[in-house]
């Protein structure tokens, strides 16, 4: 578990453009995120520190709200499956969306990253959003993840590329107890299939629903999957 002081909060948020946006859960709850302004200036800013070869894994995808993040985050708090006793884990959280509409359910949410600044970020949002008593932010690796196995393990949008097959899948065997469910959203990514077909030789069951999500002004068709780890 990662522990931020209110100094170390501020500077990093302070590096940042920031603008703070508010999502809807449902008609009565609603959550308020703080994100980076413009992420594409941001990889700008790292193109012209680190020259053009800046590694595919350097990418701030953490710092922005993607539509698979909330459509996972609404499709949760709609079905609210039954609370665990357990933390659940979110994997590659970003800025946290989707682990703190768990939390707002009374979920216990550990939030995961291997960018220290997003996770400062997952911590600042439970804090605006008050949640900080049922959510925290750890450092996750999944080349080698260590930790207690849990329950449920959620995450949005993390399956774009085919080479992370391989280790989200050894953060499941590690981390997911046998029974355990695995919630995961993407934005109908070929590369999806490939990771479904990956578990289901596991023999995860596996349930799907697609849901629309709006973001700005586009529409996006999100897969929400559940897997659920055999015994």
């Amino acid at each position: 578990m990662r522990r931020f002081s209110q100094k170390q909060i501020q500077r990093t948020i302070s590096k940042y453009a920031t603008v703070e946006n508010e999502w809807d859960l449902s008609e009565a709850v609603s959550l308020k995120i703080a994100e980076v302004a413009d992420t594409y200036e941001m990889l700008d800013r790292m193109v012209e520190q680190e020259g053009r070869m800046v590694r595919v894994d350097r990418f701030p995808y953490w710092a922005e709200v993607w539509p698979a993040s909330l459509a996972l985050a609404r499709w949760l708090f709609e079905r609210t499956p039954p609370i665990g006793s357990d933390w659940t884990r979110e994997l590659g959280c970003g800025l946290g969306v989707a682990g703190l509409a768990l939390a707002a359910l009374g979920w216990k949410v550990e939030a995961t990253d291997y960018v220290e600044d997003a996770l400062v970020f997952a911590t600042y949002n439970a804090q605006k959003n008050r949640l900080s008593d049922r959510h925290r932010v750890a450092y996750l690796d999944w080349s080698n993840p260590v930790g207690k196995a849990c329950d449920c393990l959620i995450a949005s949008d993390v399956v774009y590329e085919k080479k992370n097959h391989v280790y989200l899948n050894r953060v499941l065997r590690a981390l997911l107890k046998p029974g355990g469910r695995f919630y995961l959203s993407d934005p109908q990514r070929r590369s999806a299939e490939r990771f479904v077909d990956m578990l289901l030789k596991q023999s995860y069951i596996h349930r799907v629903e697609t849901v629309m999500q709006r973001l700005g002004s586009v529409n996006y068709q999100v897969n929400i999957h559940e897997f659920i780890k055999g015994i």
